[in-house]
């Protein structure tokens, strides 16, 4: 079967993106392989930003999460916080390997999802923004 069972989703509430592809795998079954396989594909970065981003948005107002998010897209483009231009991102580098060389080979930095660590993914929720200053400051 091509479903995910409740341990293939169980596996989702491991505490980090390193646990959670791990059990996976070792679940054995072809959905569980499968989505471990669809994740090591992507920007472990990016994995661990987004897991950072669901559990911070679970008790957020809708403004205020809506806030957070326009800084997560704006981080994702200026990459100043990892000491890299917007050119060497990881939205960029997907849209390359994605969409202009179609190479589907993107060069992830880093390349695994061990070597991501907390100083890489804290900045992405830093807003670059003062308050009063914020695109989205109306939002109630």
């Amino acid at each position: 079967s091509d479903t995910f069972d409740a341990k293939t989703l169980a596996a989702f509430g491991l505490g980090t993106v390193q646990s959670f592809v791990s059990a996976l795998e070792a679940l054995g079954t072809k959905p569980a392989r499968s989505m471990a396989a669809t994740l090591r594909q992507r920007s472990p970065l990016m994995l661990h930003v987004v897991l950072a981003h669901i559990r911070r948005a679970r008790g957020m107002r809708l403004a205020d999460e809506l806030r957070m998010e326009r800084d997560m897209v704006q981080h994702c483009f200026d990459t100043v916080h990892l000491a890299r231009s917007g050119a060497t991102s990881e939205t960029v580098e997907g849209i390359r390997a994605l969409a202009i060389d179609k190479d589907y080979q993107p060069q992830w930095n880093p390349p695994r999802i061990d070597a991501v660590t907390p100083a890489m993914v804290e900045p992405f929720f830093v807003s670059p923004w003062a308050t009063d200053q914020h695109p989205l400051k109306n939002l109630a």
